[in-house]
């Protein structure tokens, strides 16, 4: 990718100011140009550093040198994450390896396992994920997921602490700030306070105000208050659109103008394509989608309205051979590892592991199933004489070891055990269990082999797992921050229910933008026959639009 900052993009990376908001649409920008400003700074920095080192040694003086400088850039999750790395790459190039790009919550880890036994949590430390919280409840040594940005935030008022963070980042860099709860905000300014900031907004992408009960505009009014802050805007044009079509019929769907020509535009061009679902897998549509766009070599991102719907579709895609990545469900994958690595204990050293696989099971339906308890309990007979078989295996396999026999019996528990929401986390959790097992091969012990499953399931919990976007993913419409495709789908139910908010929806037509803006080419939306009154205009302008362009007889 060639980059040529152009207007106030420039001006963005030629800022000094203390803290420089930047607002931009979707796709103008901002972030590769906040990369390129990082990559200003450090070279600035670098060129300094050089000249205050030529001065000793001419002058034959003897003090530190300053630590060259890094940036740190905080993000919301961790494909949004991965996709910063993609895009700041080409940017700042061999400079990428002086940025730190992390999600809020994986800061917030790296924080209290570096500073943590000061404060009473020693080594080693383990991350309680709520679904585990609702199954076992309070777990020593454990620390629930909830508590990492607070106990950080704690750690980073120390003064030790925070001259250590201000030395290491020269440059503190939000993405969509705008979305930050008050909690994540305190967050942002305590790491660093007296380095530079680049806050990245814009309030049309902020879905989390109810959820997080924050008003954006207010977050920008206040980041604007800040001491020396500057503001700068980005030119309107999309970099993800330059044609703009996209980006036109999204702007005019938020203002709820379903008359537009911009809208009518994206219809007529097919870069907006309304498709009813059809009578047979609710699922069907859009693997025939998928197929179309993926022959044509084009990534795509399939968004749905929960993250049950999301896993019922990932399960469809997996039955049918689609590969994909599950986004936003690194709950129910970092706990895939857990149950496994629980197995392979029972296999090789008999200890039980029933509760892993419980707490498995509740990441998979995240509100409450009769089967969790069960399985707690030992209450379901056919789940306890499928576990009987399986642990048999298990055994079986572990003596004689038998490592490629005891990876193949834990891939397959899953589906042996009853269960079969979330199959796609157990599978990918699978192909990270036969990697760790290398260990076993070579004659090292099992605790090799735990280590690093523990290792990975933290990554993915704090959404620190550095994974790079796949060709084909699937998430709830409250993952698409940050995230851009060739093409998206957008797969809605007659039975979505989207909150008390009514006409004209101020709001939720933020969701309306955000989807119709993560295309690069084309926007597919899906439907069934009722749809929720927040997507219905829009699909009655298709409608009136297509039967206008359809030739009478």
């Amino acid at each position: 990718m060639t980059y040529t900052p152009v207007g106030t993009q420039i001006d963005v990376i030629k800022s000094t100011a203390a803290v420089t908001v930047v607002l931009g649409g979707a796709g103008t920008g901002k972030t590769t140009t906040a990369a390129a400003a990082a990559a200003a700074l450090i070279r600035a920095d670098d060129a300094s550093r050089d000249v205050l080192r030529r001065r000793m040694l001419i002058e034959k003086t003897v003090s530190p040198l300053p630590p060259r400088a890094r940036v740190l850039l905080l993000s919301f999750s961790r494909t949004a994450v991965a996709q910063v790395v993609e895009r700041a790459g080409p940017v700042v190039g061999p400079l990428l390896n002086r940025m730190d790009i992390v999600t809020f919550h994986g800061f917030a880890w790296r924080v209290v396992t570096d500073w943590g036994p000061a404060y009473g949590y020693h080594p080693p430390l383990r991350i309680q994920s709520e679904a585990e919280y609702r199954v076992r409840g309070p777990v020593t040594d454990s620390l629930r997921y909830a508590q990492l940005i607070p106990l950080a935030l704690d750690i980073l008022g120390n003064d030790t602490v925070s001259a250590y963070y201000r030395r290491r980042y020269a440059l503190v860099i939000c993405d969509e700030f705008q979305d930050t709860s008050d909690e994540e905000w305190r967050f942002t300014q305590a790491v660093a306070p007296t380095s530079r900031r680049i806050l990245l907004g814009d309030v049309n992408q902020c879905i989390y105000a109810e959820m997080k009960r924050i008003d954006p505009e207010l977050r920008v009014t206040e980041a604007l208050r800040l001491p020396n802050a500057v503001r700068i805007d980005l030119p309107v044009a999309s970099h993800r659109d330059p044609t703009g079509v996209l980006p036109a019929a999204a702007d005019a769907a938020r203002e709820r103008r379903f008359h537009d020509v911009a809208l009518i535009g994206a219809v007529t061009d097919r870069r907006l394509v309304v498709t009813r679902i059809g009578a047979g897998s609710r699922y069907e549509t859009a693997m025939e989608i998928i197929a179309t766009e993926r022959s044509a070599r084009h990534t795509v991102s399939v968004f749905t309205h929960t993250n049950a719907a999301t896993t019922e579709l990932s399960d469809a895609l997996t039955e049918n051979g689609v590969r994909h990545e599950q986004v936003g469900l690194s709950e129910a994958y970092g706990e895939a590892l857990n149950a496994q690595a629980a197995m392979l204990r029972y296999a090789l050293h008999g200890v039980p592991g029933r509760s892993a696989f419980a707490v498995y099971v509740a990441a998979n339906y995240r509100a409450h199933t009769p089967l969790v308890q069960q399985i707690v309990q030992r209450t379901n007979p056919a789940f306890e004489r499928a576990l009987l078989d399986v642990t048999g295996d298990l055994l079986a396999a572990s003596n004689p070891l038998d490592v490629d026999g005891l990876a193949d019996v834990v891939a397959g528990a899953y589906a042996r055990l009853g269960t079969h929401r979330g199959q796609e986390t157990w599978t990918l959790a699978a192909r990270r269990m036969r990697s760790a097992l290398r260990h076993l091969r070579g004659g090292e012990p099992f605790s090799r082999v735990e280590a690093e499953l523990e290792r990975s399931r933290h990554a993915a919990l704090v959404g620190d797992a550095g994974l790079r976007p796949h060709p084909v993913q699937v998430m709830n419409l409250h993952q698409t921050k940050g995230r851009e495709a060739d093409v998206t789908i957008l797969l809605l139910q007659d039975d979505e229910y989207h909150g008390n908010e009514g006409p004209p929806y101020p709001t939720l037509s933020r969701l309306l933008y955000v989807v119709l803006t993560r295309a690069r080419r084309r926007a597919y939306i899906v439907v069934p026959d009722r749809v929720h009154p927040l997507w219905s205009p829009l699909v009655d302008t298709y409608d009136r639009v297509v039967e206008v362009m359809t030739p009478a007889g």
